[in-house]
């Protein structure tokens, strides 16, 4: 590398089961003249940290578009700062969190809205404290164990030869692990980036800078997932039982499959009632109380923001689902939704309903991806989503326990459990 606190910091491992992207993201200390390491690595962004008072001659870059200066200090907060009150390095790394935050968010904005394509290199005076905190927290967001961060952290020192230097000029692991563990009553790393002004994009852009994501599309299940038309659709059945003074088992409700059993519901209800029994006037009393229950249905909580997440990332997004196109596209049109979907594959266009496979497939070839995440709310979902090597997520509806949907990849009680960005990069082929 071009100077002495120079590394690429990718490699490193990280919970989803990727290291960190080699080539993506450079820290080093401030250089004199544009080696041909720098040259080679053709940045999309160098991005400067230090203050006016410390620049005592132009950058070699300045005038380029790939170079930016952002102080990290923020002269005006720091007319109001108390040395006294920070005896600790660690005390200068938390209140510097909050105290710069203007400059913090512009340094985060300028990284997120980087060319993805081309690597990025920060750099303060040493590369080793405002540099250490900005690259501490892209790697926090990006799921690096905080023994690996705090690691990184401290080679700095090592580098520049301080290791007997004073206190503050150490790069101790407890320092950086400290500021972490700060940013934790900060609301994590997404929550203060987002207090920071950094929007849901931004975040994604930050974090799939050193993560890769495999994913192409989300499909999503219908009945169930999307919206709770098994609740209604259980509480009209339930209603029609009473009016002849029954109850319904649930018990023996549900077939197991995706396919269409009114009638079979419907010869039940028959044989319970005898004698007498009105089909036509039952199914018209079932709908029309079904039909009162849809009049304010939407989407399950979580999954609208998923949608809107997915179409910002560029993701495709598409519905799998064995009911009637009717019935789906009736349902969207009512809340103004059908726009959202790239493709809306239902069970008038296969032969077979799930767990076949077959409807994951077409929403496959249809979508024109190659590996997507499925969001199913039944086990019968979960295994066809499965069967055509898709990532399954289960989101059970009210009527499916969490043990029976246990098989797919990710379980969840909501979508409003987790960002749309944190199930994309744990999606991997092959579960």
């Amino acid at each position: 590398m071009w100077s002495p606190n120079a590394r690429d910091v990718g490699g490193l491992p990280t919970r989803y089961g990727v290291p960190t992207r080699a080539g993506a993201l450079v820290r080093t200390d401030a250089f004199d003249a544009v080696s041909d390491e720098l040259r080679a690595l053709d940045a999309g962004l160098v991005l400067d940290l230090r203050s006016d008072w410390e620049l005592k001659e132009p950058h070699p870059l300045d005038g380029l578009p790939a170079y930016r200066r952002i102080p990290w200090i923020d002269p005006e907060a720091e007319r109001l700062r108390d040395p006294e009150a920070e005896p600790r390095l660690l005390d200068v790394y938390r209140n510097s969190l909050t105290r710069n935050a203007k400059h913090i968010r512009e340094i985060f904005a300028a990284i997120a809205d980087a060319p993805a394509d081309r690597p990025v290199v920060i750099h303060c005076k040493a590369g080793k404290d405002r540099t250490g905190l900005t690259i501490a927290i892209l790697l926090e967001l990006a799921g690096v164990p905080r023994s690996r961060i705090a690691a990184d952290y401290a080679i700095s020192e090592v580098h520049l030869g301080l290791q007997d230097g004073p206190e503050f000029s150490r790069t101790r692991p407890e320092t950086i692990l400290g500021s972490l563990d700060h940013l934790d009553s900060l609301g994590g790393v997404r929550g203060y980036l987002s207090w920071l002004g950094l929007t849901r994009s931004q975040l994604h852009r930050l974090a799939t800078r050193l993560v890769p994501v495999e994913v192409e599309a989300i499909v999503f299940d219908f009945d169930g997932l999307l919206m709770d038309t098994e609740t209604t659709m259980v509480e009209s059945w339930q209603a029609e039982w009473a009016h002849h003074g029954l109850e319904l088992d649930l018990e023996n409700f549900w077939p197991g499959h995706g396919g269409n059993v009114t009638e079979d519901r419907y010869d039940v209800l028959a044989a319970a009632v005898g004698a007498g029994f009105d089909r036509t006037a039952s199914h018209a009393r079932r709908i029309a109380h079904r039909d009162r229950l849809h009049a304010d249905l939407d989407f399950r909580p979580g999954i609208r923001d998923w949608i809107r997440s997915a179409r910002e990332f560029g993701l495709k997004v598409g519905i799998a689902s064995s009911s009637d196109r009717s019935w789906v596209v009736g349902h969207l049109d009512r809340v103004g939704a059908v726009g959202l979907f790239d493709q809306i594959v239902t069970g008038d266009d296969v032969a077979t309903h799930k767990p076949d496979p077959a409807i994951y497939e077409l929403a496959l070839r249809r979508l024109d991806v190659q590996f997507a995440v499925a969001v199913e709310d039944t086990p019968h979902g979960v295994a066809a989503a499965q069967a055509e090597g898709l990532y399954a997520v289960a989101v059970p509806n009210p009527y499916v326990a969490l043990g029976a949907v246990a098989n797919a990849d990710l379980v969840l009680s909501s979508a409003d459990d987790l960002s749309l960005t944190e199930l994309l990069l744990s999606a991997r082929p092959g579960g």
